[in-house]
């Protein structure tokens, strides 16, 4: 043993029989660095091993490999020689553990299973045992002291006089230190890296990919979704691992030897990191990726699959339109190459989290039941296959053909569901990190397959990511790059990343016509439009956008139009989120209205001095805009409000058609509760009344906005708006955007308790509320914050560039 300890130090495994002295022979087991568990029931630690024997022959072995030795040690990985050693045979051994252990001796040397009797000649077997039953037993010791080979080792061991317990104990010191050479079933064994060769798969009826081998190849393992030749269908998988398991690599190798063989025409990918984790942030440029989000939330990983439900209804009433029932007939019959759709979702248990209305649940049942018509598959993954707060579970597990089982722990794997017996068997032996069971039949127990995941290290993802980035830009040109949606869960967005921005600019090349705007507002979300439908350009409608909605496609915006009403209100206590909202609303003014159609009169009442100071006039400077009056002191600006209140005074005297051709006005108060001159004051009785400019205030409030007078305020907090305006003022605001603030005050602003929940489980990122009058519940979104002045002024550099190409 010792020498088989030495010439296979990581190699060999040993089960220690001695059930006369309770392992007296084996002082050293614990030393030893593998061995199987033994129980006071030596036939049940047999059958175990005889298990093992039925599960090496299954995956490991076949007509080209007909031993476990012959298999390629990338694919063996961990699997090691056991020697099952009896000590003091056959005292202590009843018929049963005799019967076994011969027919382990009689079977298992193919699969690595070898016997070794210590066999004590002077006793009797129990009655009806017979040494005829072990029918290659050899005697490997003769009277020269020269022990013989197994033969499928093919390695001599020249033979021995007694060793001392301290050349044991450094003989086994030194196997325990042994490190084994790494074994590794590399990506390039499995997938054509060769660009050349690349994008040749068609997903007229499946896709499908090699992610590793079995005994036989090296690349005979394989996922796929979809209906294959001999009509069997795959619409959708599951992954069950622990920490630890190889399951991150598992997803990039099955995602990269995608993009390799198939082009962005045939597959769209959506990648969700449903956990704090970024395991798919390398992923944007990939060509294929329509969607990459990642430090998932809870209500942004609904969003996507929300998204992909629509996608579904989309495509299912076109093919129903044109006669066809599902994507393979479609493409088949028109030629037309519309993708197959993958949504890889990792942590997929967080799409239940703070889901009181089950709308995760029922949008996963929606994919998983008609998904597969419309060639939308799911593989979704979490450390073990249910989940909490799933409902529906019968629903969509009957469509989850195929199962991936990776190393699980034992209470975990002897609890699933979603393998039979023998499925279970192969789990257990998944010991180290790469090992993996599938089984594409609907957990057909007869259908597993065990094997080991190629191995894809950083480098060459992060290559060959660029080289399919690369190839794509090549074929499709410098017109059409490719821009995957990224949903970052951790950060605050940018509005020079706004694909609606984007889309309006690079659809326009002047600032655009009445009617270029209703088009534009029309676009559905989806094609990078506002979804607006109710866009009147006699109503002289203005779009601002505020920051990004928790969903694929949505951004926040507020429209302003020339209805009752139609003003804006900021509170929040985050001076970088009200401040970068409302100094990007200033820069968007350009955008919706064309030189002498606007008039801004803005009051600055930030700290001089303070981070916030100078955000407002910086936007106003980059971005040119026109017909400014900027303030900071309040008297100016009450000069101005005398000259408004006399302009609507006037605009109440004109026609309909003449009031409409005047410009719109813009009355602006940043921090406005620093003008305390707004504040109301104790009147008669005690009474509180507006002073000379909150009567202004609050009349055009009443009245401006119907005749393009708009007023936006923002605040601090609820106690200095509660100062300035009464509640029916209040009520005045149609559009209000609200922060993190206590359930009082938000029933106080927006009639709900929506912003106390903001920031419960998190300080950053900073979301916000946006509360239109006209709808049932608040938006809630990521605002554009303010973080810095060089990125500040950044983005409006780039706001300025968009807005240079229309003047040129």
């Amino acid at each position: 043993m010792m020498r088989l300890s030495v010439m296979l130090p990581y190699g060999a495994q040993f089960c220690l029989l001695d059930p006369a002295k309770m392992g007296e022979n084996f002082p050293y087991i614990k030393q030893l660095p593998f061995k199987r568990p033994l129980t006071n029931d030596i036939s049940r630690t047999l059958e175990e091993v005889l298990d093992d024997i039925k599960r090496i022959k299954q995956n490991y072995l076949d007509n080209r490999t007909r031993r476990l030795i012959n298999v390629d040690p990338e694919i063996r990985g961990n699997e090691k020689f056991e020697f099952i050693v009896a000590s003091n045979f056959p005292k202590g051994y009843d018929r049963r553990s005799i019967e076994l252990l011969a027919q382990i001796a009689n079977t298992g040397s193919v699969a690595g299973k070898y016997v070794i009797l210590q066999h004590n000649q002077d006793l009797e077997l129990p009655n009806g045992a017979s040494m005829e039953w072990f029918e290659s037993l050899k005697n490997i010791r003769s009277g020269d002291n020269h022990i013989t080979a197994i033969p499928e080792l093919e390695t001599y061991m020249i033979g021995s006089e007694a060793i001392c317990d301290e050349t044991i104990n450094t003989i086994l010191d030194c196997v325990a230190k042994a490190k084994p050479k790494e074994n590794k079933l590399e990506f390039t064994d499995v997938t054509d890296t060769n660009p050349e060769n690349w994008w040749k798969g068609d997903t007229g009826h499946e896709i499908r990919v090699a992610v590793g081998g079995t005994g036989a190849k090296k690349d005979d393992l394989e996922l796929w979704f979809g209906e294959s030749n001999g009509r069997q269908i795959c619409a959708h998988g599951m992954l069950g691992a622990m920490t630890g398991a190889g399951k991150s690599n598992l997803y990039h190798a099955f995602i990269m030897g995608l993009a390799c063989r198939y082009s962005p025409d045939e597959l769209q990918l959506y990648l969700i990191d449903g956990k704090q984790g970024v395991e798919f942030k390398c992923y944007p440029t990939l060509p294929h990726a329509k969607v990459v989000s990642l430090n998932t939330s809870p209500d942004l990983s609904r969003s996507v699959l929300g998204e992909l439900v629509e996608e579904m209804i989309r495509r299912n009433e076109m093919f129903k339109r044109e006669g066809f029932e599902n994507l393979r007939d479609y493409r088949k019959e028109t030629q037309k190459p519309l993708p197959r759709i993958l949504l890889v979702v990792d942590e997929y248990q967080t799409l239940f989290e703070d889901d009181r209305d089950g709308l995760g649940s029922d949008l996963m049942e929606k994919l998983a039941t008609q998904g597969r018509s419309a060639g939308i598959h799911m593989l979704v993954g979490s450390q073990r296959f249910g989940a909490s707060g799933m409902q529906n579970q019968q629903s969509i597990f009957g469509n989850i053909h195929l199962r991936i089982g990776m190393q699980m722990s034992e209470a975990d794997v002897t609890a699933l569901q979603e393998f039979g017996p023998n499925g279970k068997r192969l789990l257990r032996a998944c010991k180290e990190a790469g090992q993996v069971v599938i089984n594409d039949s609907a957990a057909n127990d007869d259908k597993n397959r065990a094997g080991r995941v190629t191995y894809l290290s950083d480098k060459l993802r992060l290559d060959l990511i660029k080289q399919l980035a690369e190839k794509w830009q090549h074929k499709q040109g410098l017109a059409n790059l490719h821009h995957s949606i990224l949903l970052d869960g951790s950060g605050q967005p940018n509005l020079s990343e706004n694909p609606q921005l984007e889309q309006l600019f690079s659809t326009y090349s002047a600032h655009p016509s009445q009617q270029e705007w209703v088009e534009f507002a029309n676009l559905p979300e989806h094609q990078q439009g506002l979804g607006e439908k109710e866009w009147y350009p006699v109503e002289k409608p203005a779009n601002f956008w505020l920051g990004r909605e928790m969903n694929i496609h949505g951004q926040a915006n507020v429209v302003v139009r020339r209805r009752t009403n139609e003003h804006l209100l900021f509170v929040g206590e985050s001076n970088e989120a009200r401040s970068g909202m409302l100094s990007y609303w200033l820069g968007q003014l350009p955008i919706n209205h064309a030189a002498g159609e606007y008039q801004l009169y803005l009051l600055e009442r930030a700290i001089k001095g303070s981070p916030w100071h100078g955000i407002m006039s910086r936007a106003i400077d980059t971005c040119g805009l026109t017909d400014v009056h900027y303030r900071e002191s309040v008297s100016e600006f009450a000069s101005d409000l005398d000259h408004v209140k006399a302009e609507f005074e006037r605009r109440k005297s004109m026609d309909e058609e003449q009031m409409l051709a005047q410009p719109t006005i813009y009355i602006v108060v940043n921090e406005a509760q620093r003008a305390t001159e707004l504040q109301q004051q104790a009147g008669r009785y005690g009474v509180k009344e507006h002073g000379e400019l909150g009567a202004v205030i609050s009349e055009l409030l009443e009245q401006g906005a119907e005749y393009g007078i708009h007023i936006v305020m923002s605040f601090d907090n609820v106690r200095a708006v509660t100062k300035v305006f009464d509640r029916r003022d209040i009520d005045l605001f149609k559009h209000k955007v609200v922060l993190q603030m206590s359930e009082d005050d938000s029933f106080c602003v927006i009639k709900s308790r929506h912003a106390a929940l903001l920031q419960q489980t998190t300080r950053v990122p900073v979301y916000a509320l946006y509360a239109n009058a006209s709808q049932n519940y608040p938006v809630k979104f990521k605002p554009y914050c303010y973080r810095d002045v060089e990125d500040h002024e950044k983005e409006l550099e780039q706001l300025n560039n968009y807005l240079q190409s229309w003047s040129h």
